[in-house]
């Protein structure tokens, strides 16, 4: 159907062949060969007029005729193109960057891909039997957005992938300005030369001033730098100023230049380096030997220390055990001084002569000797238990008083003696002593021939 009216495309017999009008010759064509049960058409170099509702009828006879529609979309693939924005340059606001154009059927999709930050806007306008898009895509210009790509990507249904249209941004910058070179100048110094230094796009253009006099006569600027050609003189000396200037901006910067009278002395970093190197390794072998000496000295000091405290304290085992030794030998010796001197008070010489005197002095000497011993036991005791006692200023004292107790005892027994009048001759106690004789203190038997011995209970051996 043409603007509203059916045309006849072909008609297809299996016995007459096939009828095609002739302005759809050479474009429409039968599948040959003809079949009763298939009547395909084939429409070469399809166009967008071609879009529309295509019509089958079938003649039978005598069932009659059959129809069938069949609608036929024409896809239009879109041809896109990108067109870049006014030039961008930095520190002017948001700026177009490039734009994207596509015309298809259907409408097709666009999109960006970049690494720099901006917002896009996208605009449709609709046609007969097709429709555009139109995308934006704006940003802040900077100098890191330089020569950085921006990416238009097409999506439609004839493509089996993506097109995709690279535009690569440009940025008008101009960086800072500064001049290198005026350092350790001196009357006579040969290839003296000030360089301006700067970065932008597009490249900048140089240009040289001199406050308060003119660039000497010896001096030619070549680029970026102003060379003096001869040997400085103190006139060269002042205040230079270099003009970087591009389609962006201008900047300058400006450096004083002074001269001074001779040559200024050259110092080694590299042997200031090494020297300083020496003096801090010098200065840490210093400290570290210092530190070996104090700790050795420390060390040397708390062994000294501990040996004179284990020194100490051997000593004072060994007092120790030197004055408990004493002490027991001396508890000992008074003990049997003691048995002793009760044995011989128990008796009398005369006992041997009387059998009655003997018995009354037994039995006297028996009573006091058992009153006396179990006293010496008690003082024995305390001696020994005084001889355990740490503290040797108290434990002399305790010994002191011990044997001040047992001189008591003996003058009591003897008082007590004289007074009961069985021992209070003299004669007597000479004649029983001549059976004995002291030795370090203690009272002990003489040998003699009849063997005689007096025990404790004053009955004769």
């Amino acid at each position: 159907m043409v603007n509203g009216q059916n045309v006849q495309l072909a008609i297809l017999n299996t016995e007459f062949g096939a009828h095609i009008p002739l302005e759809y010759e050479g474009r429409v064509k039968e599948k040959s060969p003809l079949q009763p049960d298939d009547g395909s058409i084939f429409l070469k170099n399809v166009v967008q007029a071609d879009e529309g509702v295509y019509q089958c009828r079938v003649h039978t006879f005598p069932a009659g005729t059959f129809e069938a529609d069949v609608a036929l979309k024409v896809l239009v693939p879109p041809l896109p193109t990108l067109n870049p924005g006014p030039p961008l340059v930095e520190g002017v606001g948001l700026s177009l960057a490039a734009s994207c154009t596509a015309e298809g059927n259907p409408a097709p999709t666009l999109s960006w891909e970049t690494e720099v930050s901006g917002k896009n806007n996208s605009h449709m306008y609709s046609h007969a039997r097709s429709a555009s898009v139109t995308s934006e895509f704006f940003v802040v210009p900077t100098r890191s957005m330089h020569n950085k790509p921006l990416t238009c990507v097409v999506s439609h249904p004839v493509f089996q992938q993506e097109k995709r249209l690279v535009h690569t941004l440009e940025v008008e910058y101009l960086a800072d300005v500064s001049i290198q070179g005026h350092e350790h100048w001196f009357v006579g110094k040969s290839d003296a030369v000030l360089k301006c230094v700067s970065d932008g796009h597009p490249s900048p253009r140089y240009s040289w001033f001199r406050i308060n006099g003119s660039i000497p006569k010896d001096v030619t600027i070549e680029g970026n730098q102003l060379k003096f050609t001869g040997p400085l003189r103190a006139e060269d000396a002042g205040v230079y100023i270099c003009e970087a200037t591009n389609g962006a901006t201008s900047r300058q910067a400006t450096a004083t230049a002074t001269i001074a009278v001779s040559e200024p002395r050259n110092v080694d970093l590299m042997s200031v380096s090494l020297v300083s190197v020496a003096i801090v390794t010098a200065l840490l072998v210093v400290i570290l030997v210092i530190i070996v000496i104090l700790v050795n000295r420390h060390h040397k000091r708390k062994t000294k220390q501990l040996s004179e405290k284990i020194e100490e304290l051997s000593t004072l085992s060994r007092q120790t055990s030197r004055r408990r030794l004493n002490s027991n030998t001396a508890s000992t010796d008074t003990r049997m001084q003691l048995e002793e001197s009760l044995h011989l008070r128990g008796h009398h010489p005369d006992s041997l002569r009387d059998p009655s005197i003997s018995s009354m002095m037994g039995e006297e000497a028996d009573r006091r000797s058992y009153s006396t011993l179990t006293t010496v036991r008690e003082i024995e005791t305390q001696t020994e238990l005084l001889a355990t006692v740490p503290d040797e200023d108290f434990r002399e004292e305790e010994e002191e008083e011990v044997l001040d107790e047992l001189l008591e005892i003996k003058e009591l027994e003897l008082s007590e003696r004289g007074s009961s009048g069985i021992l209070s001759t003299q004669p007597f106690i000479k004649q029983g002593m001549s059976h004995f004789y002291q030795e370090n203190g203690t009272l002990r038997a003489k040998p003699t021939a009849n063997g005689i011995y007096i025990n404790g209970r004053g009955h004769l051996v």
